[in-house]
């Protein structure tokens, strides 16, 4: 591929596996710490494909001073199979920042991603890359919302908030924490939460049952589950199978950060009754493991997110969810609807919530 200058400052061009070492310093000034393990697992390893990167240079000195990457992920777009990716790891080196090279990089990766087969991209990155992620092209169709449920304390509410809380929220916030458990506690209907250390074929049939058919729906394969859980480099989120007897019909993820959990993972065959079900059984998991608060980050017009209120999660900061794909697309109706997304924080492709810097 040949390279392509912008204003004659940089020269840009996708990656090649020569480019290892270059990738993986410039990364590191990102995380601020070495990212050769998770190279090995996000950039190679990866079942639904090869991440790839473009690279910014210095035309005098060489060094590069800018990349963007995009890892594949499988998706179901009503029903259809299709390749789409995850963005992340987006980094200007502070000398080569406010020239538009981030805008650049991303253009360049629009249009050379569909050259390997990946149709579309989508995430929630920071504000300041989301800036540049529209000026490229890209999209903004809904947010990516955080949710937190307090479980120990009145007191704890007063720090749910970095925002006006909506008047439901601030009369949620006014409950002793005992009324609130009471009055929002559903039945769990059965349920039981089973730490997983493998992923068998079974969840390749929990993913089989489920309602595939309309949306976009992230595909979670057995092999690229235990990619995701048992061969991450942090490897900081702890699977739950969640069951009806001996039935599979679900799956969690927790993460745990002193006192706190975060909530990354909730997938289940059923709809809003086991839903419910299952996050009350994650509440209860969680006060047993004695956290102060239970917290959820989603699309906030996907299922999951319509019913947190039902539980008591109150609704905190949120960020843009964006998405870019052709023109021509013809599932375009569908990525592009709001409604159409039900993504969660393990859906980043990331094995630590509470060290996520998205990119």
């Amino acid at each position: 591929m040949s390279p392509y200058p912008i204003k004659n400052e940089f020269v840009l061009r996708e990656a090649v596996a020569a480019d290892r070492a270059t990738i993986i310093a410039i990364v590191s000034k990102m995380w601020g710490e070495d990212i050769t393990a998770r190279y090995e697992w996000l950039y190679l390893a990866n079942p639904h494909g090869r991440a790839l990167t473009w690279l910014a240079f210095e035309p005098a000195s060489g060094e590069a001073v800018g990349c963007t990457s995009i890892f594949p992920r499988k998706v179901l777009v009503d029903g259809i199979e299709r390749l789409g990716s995850i963005g992340g790891d987006c980094y200007i080196d502070p000398r080569a920042r406010r020239r538009g090279l981030a805008t650049a990089l991303h253009r360049l990766s629009f249009t050379e991603m569909r050259q390997h087969g990946v149709d579309f991209m989508y995430g929630p990155p920071n504000p300041n890359n989301f800036a540049a992620l529209i000026k490229a092209g890209s999209r903004g169709i809904t947010t990516f919302k955080r949710f937190v449920r307090p479980l120990k304390g009145s007191s704890v509410y007063r720090f749910a908030f970095d925002r006006a809380p909506s008047k439901l929220e601030a009369r949620l916030a006014g409950l002793p924490i005992k009324f609130l458990d009471r009055v929002t506690k559903v039945e769990v209907e059965g349920l039981r939460l089973e730490a997983v250390s493998e992923f068998s074929a079974e969840f390749d049939a929990l993913f089989a049952e489920a309602d595939t058919r309309q949306g976009v729906v992230l595909v979670r394969d057995s092999q690229y589950l235990a990619w995701h859980y048992r061969h991450g480099a942090k490897g900081k989120q702890q699977p739950f199978a969640i069951r009806r007897d001996e039935k599979l019909v679900g799956l969690a993820a927790l993460e745990l950060r002193d006192d706190y959990a975060a909530l990354v993972e909730l997938f289940t065959t059923g709809a809003v009754k086991l839903i419910d079900a299952t996050l009350q059984l994650l509440l209860n998991q969680a006060l047993t493991m004695e956290c102060a608060s239970l917290e959820i980050s989603c699309t906030p017009c996907g299922l999951v997110a319509s019913r947190l209120s039902r539980l008591g999660f109150m609704g905190r900061s949120e960020r843009g969810f964006q998405l870019a794909l052709s023109a021509s697309d013809p599932q375009r109706n569908t990525l592009l609807n709001a409604a159409s997304w039900n993504f969660l924080a393990a859906d980043q492709d990331m094995d630590s919530f509470y060290s996520l810097m998205p990119g």
